[in-house]
């Protein structure tokens, strides 16, 4: 679909139906590329996950949506609901941007839930009407009866500390205190960092410090997106959505113009302006397409989903009027320094049937499929159709690769070389699984410590081949049904 201007800075309900109409119709023609169980806008584009919430049995899945077109425009959110990752209910779109001070767009956020009340904070973008950011704020609302509803500014853009790029927040407890951080571009560095403000009231902030990087010569690029502080038994894991924080020179680290990275934190202050990271932050995902995760508590396990996209893309789906989608979600875990992600048991449990365990090298697929097996030593397998259109990937003796350069549709981007991850497990049995559906693929590889996240484009795909035979558990995947 190709762009249309007037549409850019209208807001949902301001759109003629016209255009949904003709965007949900091409839509509907995509009998190649569409999702059957991960989270896709009817129509136009998705980003970041946001507001994400687990109370009373449900979980709350919001995400920012440009209406219509599949490129990125005027954000809005929309939300979903769910008890069991089959079932839907489509909540429709959450977040108007139709606060003065979100007039060019409500970007990222998260919900908090303060046991008597949830509150949403996210921000407010403000540009010049030629692509120029002049502020961001940060912005509360309350969320009430599934409306997001009463906003207001919660911390205005301190011109004299940030840039303009001052976003996405969430709310933090240390020390029997309750903090805001969110991502910022440092006024006198240009670079990133994590800003930390006390919260006083639910819209009243004090500024407190900004976290910056403790080891020599590392700065984590100009500007941290997304940050996630989770607390895990007595450490903290960090991570951030990093741009500018890339190495060209590294096949295995740092490929794409914008990472999701992590580190461990032993001792968090924030009456310092150290981050005291324990090592210098490293990649979660090794795939093509993964950004922009965001972390909330399902009781006591912590669970994530990403935005199964990149930015600066462009995806051969824009032709159906859609763009992205989420990541399935992923429990986290730490094993030592290690980050663990797992396919969230609950989802995981709910999703798969029609189990069947054979030893076989090839196995019929139709749009979906999970597979789990045992890996000692080596292997490679492709996913592919008739027409020998195929995406690989290769376990040999030091690494894991994935290359999707024969894939039959190309993707419209500057990082499309062959991805590798170093081996963390060579000589000894790791589970190896992955989840296929229609245009995607998450692999869970060296016992859950790499993955690779990656869309791909293969019409009519029909089966997945391995170099040799493996013992493989087979199942099928429930389609998402909305109601």
């Amino acid at each position: 679909m190709k762009k249309i201007a007037e549409l850019k800075w209208k807001k949902f309900n301001e759109i003629d139906q016209k255009y949904y109409d003709q965007a949900n119709k091409l839509v509907e023609k995509d009998k190649y590329y569409r999702p059957l169980y991960h989270i896709a806008s009817p129509n136009g584009l998705v980003n970041d996950p946001n507001g994400l919430l687990f109370k009373d049995g449900v979980h709350h899945i919001h995400y920012q949506w440009t209406p219509v077109q599949p490129y990125h425009g005027f954000k809005h959110w929309r939300y979903v609901t769910t008890k069991d990752f089959v079932n839907y209910k489509d909540m429709g779109v959450s977040v108007v941007p139709d606060f003065e001070k979100e007039a060019y767009g409500a970007f990222s956020g998260s919900a908090y839930d303060f046991g008597n009340t949830v509150k949403i904070y996210y921000t407010g973008n403000m540009e010049d009407g030629k692509g120029n950011m002049n502020e961001e704020v940060q912005i509360v609302a309350d969320f009430e009866n599934n409306k997001v509803v009463n906003k207001r500014v919660a911390v205005s853009w301190d011109k004299d500390k940030f840039t303009p790029h001052a976003r996405d927040p969430k709310i933090f407890e240390l020390n029997n205190k309750k903090y805001m951080i969110f991502g910022v571009q440092t006024k006198d560095e240009v670079k990133g960092g994590l800003a930390v403000y006390e919260m006083k009231d639910y819209d009243k902030f004090e500024f407190k410090t900004v976290l910056k990087p403790s080891i020599k010569d590392q700065t984590y690029g100009y500007m941290w997106e997304c940050p996630n502080l989770d607390k895990i038994k007595d450490r903290y894991l960090f991570f951030i959505s990093a741009e500018g924080y890339f190495n060209d020179d590294n096949k295995y680290e740092l490929n794409c113009s914008r990472n999701v990275v992590y580190s461990v934190i032993e001792n968090l202050n924030f009456e310092s302006n150290k981050l005291n990271e324990k090592f210098p932050l490293l990649q979660v995902d090794y795939g093509y397409d993964f950004y922009a995760p965001q972390t909330y508590w399902k009781e006591d396990t912590l669970v994530w989903f990403g935005w199964f996209g990149c930015c600066d893309v462009q995806y051969p789906t824009d032709e159906y009027s859609w763009h992205s989608m989420l990541t399935i979600p992923r429990e986290l875990t730490l094993e030592g320094d290690v980050l663990i992600q797992k396919p969230f048991g609950d989802f995981k449990k709910n999703v798969l049937e029609n189990k069947v365990v054979k030893k076989t090298n090839v196995v019929e697929i139709n749009k979906a499929k999970h597979i789990q097996f045992n890996l000692k030593g080596n292997t490679s397998f492709k996913i592919l159709n008739d027409n020998n259109e195929f995406l690989e990937v290769v376990f040999d003796d030091n690494e894991i690769s994935m290359d999707r350069s024969k894939q039959g549709q190309k993707v419209d981007w500057d990082y499309e070389s062959k991805r590798y991850a170093i081996r963390k497990i060579k000589d000894k049995n790791q589970v190896v699984e992955m989840f296929i559906d229609s245009s995607s693929i998450e692999l869970f590889a060296d016992d859950y410590k790499t993955v690779f996240s990656s869309r791909f484009f293969i019409k009519d795909f029909n089966r997945i081949e391995f170099s040799s035979d493996q013992e493989l558990e087979i199942s099928d995947i429930k389609k998402m049904n909305y109601n």
